[in-house]
C-alpha cells in the first residue's frame, strides 16, 4: 500500500519480496521523489512492528533495493493468466541492493544514478543519502557504490547531518587506502549504527592497514 500510495505499481512478487515501479504506464518525473518516499515508510512501518516485543514481527528486519534506469514493462501472460512487470539490468541490480542490505548492513541501498537524483531533486526534509561502500558484488564485473536511503534529520534520528558527512569522510580515507584514518573518523559515527560496523570490522581484520593489492573496492563473496 505504500507503493500504491505513492504513485506506484507493484509490478510483481518474487519469492518473500514485492516489486515496486515507478514511470510507467505514464512517465513521471518525479518518480525518484515517490520511490524514496514509498521506501523510508516501508522502513518506517517494520521498525515500529520490530520495537514491539509481542508482535509478530517482534525483532523483523526488511531490505529494500532501489535502482533507477530504462527496463522493459508491460503486460506478459496469456488471456487466462496476465501480469504486469519489468526486465532488464536495472530490475536484477535493484534485487541484487536489495539482498546485499543483509552485507553492508543497510535497510534501503540505492545505486548511484538514484542516489544522484535524491540529492539534486528530494529536499532533506524529505529524505537524506549516505554513501556506504564500493562493492564488487559476487557474479558481477564492474564495482558499485552503494549508498544508503536516510529519513529526515529529526530528534530521534541516531544519526546527524554531522555523523553522516563524518562516515563518507572515513570513506573517502578507505577509499584511497589510508585505513588507520578512515578507522578513527569511523568512530565519530554513533555505535548505534549498524552499517559503520561494515567497514570497522574489516579495518581492523587487517590491522589498519589496507592490504597491498587494494584496488579501492571490496569483493563480495556472497551473495
Amino acid at each position: 500500500h505504500h507503493i500504491l500510495n505513492r504513485n506506484g505499481v507493484v509490478g510483481d512478487f518474487h519469492g518473500d519480496a514485492a516489486m515496486g515501479l515507478w514511470g510507467w504506464p505514464l512517465e513521471q518525473p518525479d518518480s525518484v521523489k515517490f520511490a524514496a518516499a514509498a521506501a523510508l515508510a516501508i522502513r518506517a512501518e517494520f521498525e515500529k512492528s520490530a520495537a514491539i516485543p509481542d508482535h509478530r514481527l517482534s525483532g523483523f528486519q526488511a531490505g529494500i533495493g532501489l535502482c533507477t534506469g530504462k527496463a522493459v514493462a508491460g503486460r506478459i501472460g496469456t488471456v487466462d493468466q496476465v501480469k504486469v512487470t519489468v526486465f532488464g539490468p536495472v530490475v536484477n541490480l535493484a534485487s541484487r541492493l536489495e539482498t546485499m542490505t543483509k552485507q553492508l548492513p543497510a535497510s534501503i541501498l540505492i545505486d548511484e544514478t538514484t542516489a544522484q537524483r535524491i540529492k539534486a531533486e528530494v529536499p532533506t526534509e524529505i529524505a537524506r543519502v549516505r554513501r556506504v561502500a564500493k562493492v564488487l558484488p559476487f557474479g558481477m564485473k564492474k564495482p558499485l557504490m552503494g549508498s544508503e536511503l536516510l529519513p529526515p534529520e529529526s530528534a530521534d534520528s541516531v544519526l546527524t547531518n554531522q555523523h553522516i558527512q563524518a562516515y563518507e569522510n572515513a570513506l573517502v580515507s578507505f577509499l584511497v587506502g589510508n585505513w588507520g584514518e578512515a578507522f578513527r573518523l569511523l568512530h565519530q559515527v554513533p555505535s548505534e549504527d549498524r552499517v559503520k560496523d561494515f567497514l570497522t570490522v574489516l579495518i581492523a581484520q587487517h590491522g589498519r592497514t589496507a592490504p597491498p593489492d587494494w584496488k579501492g573496492f571490496i569483493t563480495l563473496a556472497d551473495k
